[in-house]
């Protein structure tokens, strides 16, 4: 185990009992001890927030706001069977009748319990309110979840099955009161005033809402901040979603700033509690974005290519942030490709229909044998550059022999090493691991 693991594993133990809140606004932390793929072992618990909110803990956590005429979730959880203890947990605590529900943005981890409400939201019983691109961004997730699938499948093998496809109801169920960007829906139920808000972008799609209780400025963020916080954003995930714009981005940081929240309802881990500590990790997490933003664009005014922005552009220290989940790198290009799109102007090959891999077998044979390939990979590695030896055996996929595939393990296994003990990046990670697996079952077949 690195220094790195042990420091985390330590502070692992300690996540759900720290005092937050006696943080001082100086001390940010630069890393959190959990990741993304911890949220499999979150148990299912319910946390009362105050004397009428309770959090109701799991692998999707969601909020529970009693009042005395009725009740509202933030939130549904996901569509698992956990789903099912937190549900009673909610019939348990609940006060009354569940008047609203508000779903803060359409990923299964928040609007999977959405079905168990659908007759009553039907009939007008309950409202569902939700952004106006609710439904906009689940049909991007609902009508192409053939593609996604064998994407998540890859980072999330033992979650995602590739059978035939179950439904998703949660992501055909549009919001009976939809919120638009500069139209906050403002609602009193039972003495207990909500504002839900419309940002233009947030953390993870163009849906995320914000659900604001002023009298006890409590702010529900929904993943706003991502799955971990505090993190450098994930602008784009690479288990394939669209861009989140970086201005948008700041806009919202900047809306959460000036409503000077003393406590956020974060939906996975942990709530951030503290009006000093909030408002210094979230201008962090502002600073670093538009740091990013501006190097972005100093870089490409400057004539710099993709490539070397991505391998640039690193944080300074005074903005250091989790990259567990977001990473700057995949943001830098991300940015990139938002303003300019993908064409690199680098060749006009890229502008027609013929890959880069179409003349790959040419370059194996000219070369003499892939075997060639993995001799120069090699020497790459011996030189501790395991990127460039990956871009060489890349060359002979799908030819590959012995000797490529010994060379990829071995970049791929220091690749997932440097991973491991550096910004511990979940989805890099989990690629990383998903290769390897691929390499070594290859080579057994070869071996048989």
């Amino acid at each position: 185990m690195s220094i790195r693991a042990f420091v985390f594993f330590v502070l692992s133990v300690f996540v759900s009992g720290f005092p937050w809140e006696a943080l001082r606004a100086e001390e940010v932390e630069s890393d959190v001890a959990v990741r993304v793929d911890d949220l499999q072992s979150m148990g299912v618990s319910a946390v009362a927030m105050n004397d009428f909110v309770y959090r109701i803990e799991g692998e999707g956590a969601f909020f529970l706001v009693n009042t005395s005429e009725g009740s509202v979730l933030v939130d549904t959880g996901t569509s698992f069977a956990q789903n099912e203890e937190q549900m009673k947990l909610v019939r348990e605590l609940a006060t009354g009748p569940i008047r609203k529900i508000i779903v803060t943005h359409a990923h299964g981890d928040h609007s999977g319990g959405l079905p168990r409400f659908k007759e009553q939201i039907d009939a007008g019983e309950i409202e569902f309110v939700a952004h106006h691109r609710y439904g906009y961004m689940a049909r991007l997730q609902d009508d192409l979840m053939p593609y996604f699938k064998k994407r998540y499948h890859v980072l999330y093998p033992t979650r995602v099955d590739l059978g035939p496809e179950s439904p998703r109801p949660y992501w055909n169920m549009l919001p009976t009161r939809p919120v638009f960007p500069g139209d906050d829906y403002e609602f009193e139920l039972g003495g207990v005033k909500f504002v839900v808000i419309a940002p233009e972008n947030g953390g993870e799609g163009e849906d995320g809402a914000l659900v604001w209780l002023p009298e006890s400025r409590i702010l529900f963020t929904g993943d706003l901040f991502g799955t971990l916080y505090p993190m450098f954003p994930n602008l784009y995930t690479v288990r394939g979603e669209k861009y989140r714009d970086p201005l948008d981005y700041i806009d919202a940081l900047d809306l959460v700033l000036a409503l000077r929240p003393t406590l956020i309802a974060h939906s996975h881990f942990r709530n951030a509690e503290g009006e000093a500590y909030i408002q210094a990790s979230v201008t962090r997490m502002r600073d670093a974005v538009q740091y990013m933003w501006d190097e972005v664009v100093k870089g490409m005014n400057g004539g710099k290519t993709v490539w070397e922005l991505m391998r640039d552009i690193e944080l300074p220290k005074e903005l250091a942030l989790s990259q567990g989940h977001g990473k700057v790198s995949w943001s830098v290009r991300a940015t990139w490709e938002i303003i300019a799109g993908w064409y690199y102007y680098d060749t006009i090959a890229n502008l027609y229909h013929v890959p880069p891999t179409a003349i790959d077998g040419d370059l194996v044979e000219m070369v003499g044998g892939a075997d060639r390939l993995a001799e120069r990979a090699r020497s790459y590695l011996e030189k501790g550059q395991p990127l460039e030896a990956i871009r060489l055996l890349d060359i002979a996929k799908g030819l590959e022999t012995r000797a490529v595939l010994d060379a990829r393990i071995r970049a791929v296994e220091r690749l997932l090493q440097q991973a491991r003990d550096g910004l511990g990046n979940y989805s890099e990670i989990g690629l990383l691991e998903a290769d390897l697996r691929t390499s070594r079952e290859t080579l057994a077949r070869l071996e048989d």
